[in-house]
């Protein structure tokens, strides 16, 4: 009931404001609560008078002025007939120019009100000479024509405070949206700040020394031709001081990770120190993610040093297969009865595993009765976040 009595006096839903008081109408004539009329008039007229400004009152939004006019006929129409229900018409119809209408035509009809109400008082002292009947006059005028006026002017001072509060929630909406955006150019200014001072150590500390043993390897096989280990380390290591050099331009320019391709696999398997039977199917390359290009070439070399480092003398078995919705990679080799004393940081197997999962992969390894590795790439394209770093080159 009180949400109806809100919606009614907010002059939102006109449906129910003709409804209501149609049924007030109504009701007041069967209780016989009428006023005289004012010409020998058909009492039934009120009905065709009442819904005539009903039906304004429906398409007062779409026409102001001419429903405003048509209601205030109407209710002068009801009056004349002695029906009540024509203040209802009156009201509704200044109701409406202070909720719906303009600021020029909500001053015209003030004034116009403020003529009613004065030449109202001047008929009642001509017709009675009596001061208090001019001032019942101007009362009673005053509460017909002001009441609607007063009301219409609250319900559009609280609409315009809704629409403003809207607006500042819209505003504090998008000042929190504007601080997340310098947040994350403050994070995305940090992150390149970061991957400089990398590069910068990179540079400092590794390229020195892999310089210093491409050096040596190249004295030593100068005085040692046909030396295939001295060869492979010169070549490793002029390799790798490439992906540094290269890596440390990625870091300052602050673009993705360092590209590698499955189609360079078989070159890579080549180049292998020790023996590798390869089964290679990669049909379709074009059709892989460039991130899992790189993790499965990172893959397929960090399984090569493996090997070397922990069953040199053994074969390794290793199939690189292209499916619908992946890549699989598969390695074995004899488990070697005493391992080899290879130099390295010990989390090879850590950055496989690391690298599948990033492209949203996996890696399952046994050790018995052979040492296996099976690791799974999907080549659905991944998020570019995920993309852009290679988890450990």
């Amino acid at each position: 009931m009180t949400t109806l009595i809100r919606r009614l006096g907010s002059g939102q839903n006109e449906p129910e404001t003709a409804g209501m008081y149609l049924l007030l109408a109504a009701v007041l004539h069967a209780f016989g609560v009428v006023n005289p009329p004012l010409a020998g008039l058909p009492g039934w007229l009120w009905l065709p008078a009442l819904l005539l400004g009903l039906g304004a009152i429906l398409l007062r939004r779409r026409w102001l002025l001419p429903a405003v006019l048509v209601m205030a006929v109407s209710g002068l129409g009801l009056l004349a007939l002695g029906s009540i229900a024509g203040y209802f018409m009156v009201f509704e119809a200044v109701f409406s120019v202070f909720l719906l209408g303009g600021m020029r035509l909500r001053r015209i009809s003030f004034a116009l009100m403020c003529l009613v109400a004065l030449v109202m008082a001047l008929l009642a002292w001509d017709a009675t000479q009596a001061e208090q009947q001019v001032v019942l006059s101007l009362f009673l005028t005053g509460f017909i024509l002001f009441t609607p006026m007063l009301w219409a002017q609250n319900v559009r001072t609280a609409q315009d405070l809704a629409h403003s509060q809207a607006e500042r929630s819209a505003a504090l909406a998008a000042a929190a949206e504007a601080r997340a955006e310098r947040l994350s150019a403050e994070h995305h200014a940090a992150r390149i700040s970061e991957r400089t001072a990398l590069a910068r150590e990179m540079h400092d500390v590794l390229s020195a020394r892999l310089s210093s043993i491409a050096l040596l390897s190249g004295a030593a096989l100068a005085t040692a031709p046909g030396n295939e280990p001295l060869a492979a380390i010169r070549r490793e290591s002029v390799t790798g001081l490439e992906e540094m050099s290269e890596m440390v331009r990625m870091l300052h320019a602050g673009t993705p990770a360092l590209a590698a391709r499955l189609t360079d696999v078989p070159q890579l398997v080549a180049q292998a120190p020790e023996e590798v039977e390869l089964e290679y199917s990669v049909p379709h390359p074009e059709g892989i993610p460039a991130a899992v290009h790189t993790a499965g070439h990172r893959t397929v070399r960090e399984l090569l040093v493996n090997h070397a480092k922990h069953a040199p003398g053994s074969v390794l078995r290793l199939r690189l297969q292209q499916l619908p919705d992946r890549v699989q990679i598969y390695a074995s080799n004899p488990v070697a009865l005493q391992a080899g004393h290879g130099f390295g940081s010990g989390i090879g197997l850590m950055s496989i595993r690391t690298r599948a999962q990033a492209v949203g992969g996996s890696m399952d390894v046994s050790t018995t009765p052979e040492f296996k590795v099976q690791v799974v790439l999907p080549t659905a394209v991944q998020p570019e976040d995920e993309i852009h770093e290679d988890p450990a080159c």
